[in-house]
């Protein structure tokens, strides 16, 4: 198990669960690399290739609490180093995009005054360790 910060991304739509690892991660994961299925996706200006590296189990941690623990099918696109959460894969740990911005969030069910700050940003560069860089965009860890 490894605990880093996520992207929490709206824009990621996806038909189930989904997260994005990126490849440094997946191989301190231990997950294999070799023949992997690719499948295409849309993305802004055209499509990327993803490939499809099978099931994880995943879970939000905050200071006070933690989600459940959520089944997603994990995908790795070659040049990303961040892990991205789906639309769906929020929706399935509980996570509400309070003030995307400023990098506030909060548990579904929470009151609405409750805020919390995302984490800084983990960038996944080599499969040794991962480089943390201040950023407001980033929530819970994964």
């Amino acid at each position: 198990m490894i605990e880093t910060a996520a992207v929490a991304s709206s824009g990621y739509e996806a038909e189930v669960p989904k997260l994005h690892l990126p490849l440094a991660l997946a191989c301190r994961l231990g997950i294999p690399l070799h023949a992997l299925p690719g499948e295409s996706y849309m993305v802004v200006g055209g499509s990327t290739h993803a490939y499809v590296l099978g099931g994880v189990l995943v879970r939000v941690v905050a200071e006070d609490r933690s989600s459940e623990w959520v089944s997603a099918r994990a995908v790795t696109v070659p040049g990303e180093h961040e892990v991205l959460l789906s639309d769906k894969l929020l929706d399935a740990l509980g996570i509400e995009i309070a003030r995307a911005g400023l990098g506030y969030w909060r548990f579904s069910g929470e009151s609405p005054e409750r805020l919390r700050r995302s984490v800084e940003a983990q960038f996944w560069t080599s499969s040794r360790s991962p480089l943390s860089v201040p950023n407001n965009n980033k929530v819970g860890k994964a």
